[in-house]
């Protein structure tokens, strides 16, 4: 019997896509990683790419589950790692966790400021507690950790690497996400300024821009085949990232290769943006 459903079986470019990435072995050994947001999605892909590049990593979530199966499979990989269950939005609980993660590693050489939320809708429509909700997980949580580890890498005396997971919406604009779009462009001039600030410490501040990639925060809004097909036909590529791609991208900010690289912006869209501004 044939279905009357035209996206009966829809499978879709991104699901299709197999990413062919390799890991550059001991890249990164010897650094200690700090990673928020790492117990599921971009920040565990970067999290365990670091880790099989010879990173040792501080697994830091808000769910205590998926923070120590995150370190579980760093383990598993060859590295040490140390899950933490703590709420970037909380300055004394983040305070607390590089206190106890340094009795372990001594020392914190990369930041990744990935922990964030997103709550969709116009800015006209936006509820102040989801502003207030974004803008504490999204900004000042990157604040309170590019503060707090930034002093611990000026004590230490030996550079780091500080990365900025951020989005195209740091970059333009996107429909329905207000909120999401100034919080991401506030972490564009955190990371600028941090940049600015941290260059005769020798410590580098970069922004990650990605287009986006299928995890928990849009998984059920992206299973819905309409939704897929239209946001996949808006990127010249035909097809959203694997969070695998952007882990590989971190992995090169965070590493020596990237010393001279501070104060930039690395958009890792598939076309998307220069596409954007290309059709105004």
């Amino acid at each position: 019997m044939t279905s009357n459903n035209p996206t009966a079986g829809y499978v879709s470019s991104t699901e299709r896509f197999q990413p062919r990435i390799t890991p550059t072995p001991d890249r990164l050994k010897g650094k200690i990683a700090l990673v928020t947001g790492s117990g599921r999605g971009i920040g565990k892909a970067i999290a365990l790419r670091f880790a099989r590049e010879g990173a040792d990593i501080i697994v830091i979530d808000r769910h205590p589950g998926p923070a120590e199966q995150a370190a579980e499979e760093i383990r598993q990989v060859g590295s040490r790692a140390q899950a933490f269950q703590t709420d970037v939005t909380d300055r004394e609980a983040i305070e607390q966790t590089l206190h106890a993660a340094l009795e372990e590693f001594s020392v914190v050489d990369i930041l990744v400021n990935n922990a964030g939320i997103i709550v969709f809708g116009s800015l006209m429509e936006c509820r102040t507690e989801d502003w207030d909700k974004m803008l504490a997980v999204d900004l000042t949580g990157a604040f309170y950790c590019t503060q707090i580890v930034g002093k611990q890498m000026i004590r230490q005396r030996r550079g780091g690497r500080m990365i900025h997971i951020g989005s195209t919406a740091s970059l333009l604009p996107a429909p329905e996400q207000g909120a999401y779009c100034v919080a991401k462009a506030g972490l564009r001039m955190l990371s600028k300024t941090a940049a600015m600030e941290l260059v005769r410490y020798n410590i580098t501040s970069n922004l990650l821009c990605p287009e986006g990639a299928v995890t928990d925060i849009n998984r059920d809004l992206l299973s819905d085949p309409a939704v897929m097909s239209k946001l996949e036909e808006a990127i010249p590529v035909g097809r959203l990232a694997r969070v695998e791609e952007i882990a590989a991208a971190a992995a090169f900010l965070a590493s020596d290769e990237a010393a001279y690289i501070t104060g930039a912006e690395l958009v890792h869209d598939g076309g998307a943006t220069v596409s954007a501004l290309w059709w105004r």
